[in-house]
């Protein structure tokens, strides 16, 4: 900072003849000598230096898209805007046959029952055959005659056979009910799966914040309708920060009312195509750290400061030390009273301190701009 003292006048009164031979009096200029000029200077240090960037924030709710599985129209919108809901909450159906999955239960347990007394009824027949063949038996044993005894033999291989064909019958009429059975149970679980993508429950308590259409609105399957915010989740909304900045930074900290919160961003998708057009994302997002919001409310404003090029051990000196004209940046060194400009090469920089990487050495004195 450059001082100076400037010349005092004090008022003397002196006579002074004229040629008219009257007085007059004039003011006459006291001189004070002057006690020299002061310079600011700063020494040429060395820290370790992080480039600070910062972005304005402002904290928002988390934001849950909700849609269905399936395609279909609307059944019933039970919400609207601005409504608070739980979570499990029955938020939305589609329009569909709700009475398939009970109308096939009741198929399931109609053909259990049936099979069970057309089996019941297989296997008395088999008794009955199997009945059949032991008195055959016991007559055979009874029979006196060579020709009666030929004869209940043949009858015997007839029955043995009767009962081998009445099993393998049952065997296969038992396999094709279990057929039928598992058909009817699979095109249950699939009729259950669609009653259950026709149906959407909130995952979370909040207020929605976004409602497509109404009963009868045509919705696609896998894009949103509904959006519940969690007020109890808050995150950072910034304007759009580039994935090459993101990837500069050695770490992101929120500021919020003086305090610092660890935070990570939300990944980033950006088609190619759009990129090489300039077309870019409104926003980048980020979450907190487990633990991190709990200070955070929904609606105030913060500061995201992403730390990028880290230098450890830098060469450094006030940022104010650095002037340049657009070309090339310089300091003016101190020697006594001279100053000599002298051409540097910088890096890292931070509001307070610039990194030098060429033209100086630590414990060389430079000048300051005040």
């Amino acid at each position: 900072m450059k001082r100076f003292r400037g010349i005092a006048m004090s008022a003397l009164m002196v006579m002074v003849l004229t040629g008219c031979g009257k007085q007059e009096t004039v003011e006459v200029p006291e001189l004070i000598e002057a006690v020299g000029v002061d310079m600011d200077k700063a020494e040429v240090i060395r820290m370790d230096l992080s480039g600070l960037v910062s972005y304005a924030a402002q904290i928002v709710p988390s934001i849950e898209d909700l849609s269905f599985s399936a395609s279909g129209n609307i059944g019933d919108m039970r919400v609207a805007v601005g409504d608070h809901v739980k979570k499990g909450q029955l938020l939305a159906t589609l329009s569909g046959n709700p009475e398939k999955a009970k109308q096939l239960r009741e198929e399931i347990k109609n053909k259990q029952e049936e099979n069970a007394d057309v089996n019941k009824q297989s296997r008395y027949d088999i008794d009955m055959l199997e009945e059949q063949l032991k008195e055959l038996g016991r007559q055979k044993k009874a029979a006196k005659e060579p020709e009666e005894k030929k004869q209940l033999r043949r009858q015997i291989v007839e029955a043995e056979e009767n009962i081998k064909i009445a099993k393998e019958k049952l065997r296969q009429q038992q396999e094709l009910q279990q057929l039928e059975i598992r058909q009817k149970r699979a095109e249950l679980s699939e009729t259950q799966a669609e009653v259950k993508s026709s149906k959407l429950y909130s995952p979370i308590s909040g207020e929605i914040v976004m409602a497509v259409g109404g009963s009868g609105h045509m919705v696609q399957g896998g894009i949103p309708v509904l959006q519940v915010a969690n007020m109890d989740a808050p995150r950072l909304k910034t304007a759009y920060i580039s994935a090459a900045k993101l990837a500069k930074a050695s770490r992101y900290v929120a500021v919020i009312g003086g305090k610092e919160y660890r935070i990570r961003v939300e990944e980033q998708e950006v088609d190619r195509r759009d990129a090489e057009m300039g077309v870019f994302p409104s926003n980048t997002w980020f979450d907190f750290e487990d633990g991190e919001a709990a200070d955070a409310k929904v609606g105030d404003s913060a500061t995201l400061n992403l730390y990028t090029d880290s230098v450890e051990n830098a060469l450094v000196v006030p940022s104010n030390a650095v002037f340049g004209n657009g070309k090339e940046n310089y300091v003016y060194l101190v020697e006594g009273d001279a100053k000599t400009k002298v051409p540097v090469t910088t890096g890292t920089k931070t509001d307070a301190y610039v990194q030098i990487e060429t033209g100086v050495k630590e414990g060389d004195i430079v000048y300051v701009e005040d």
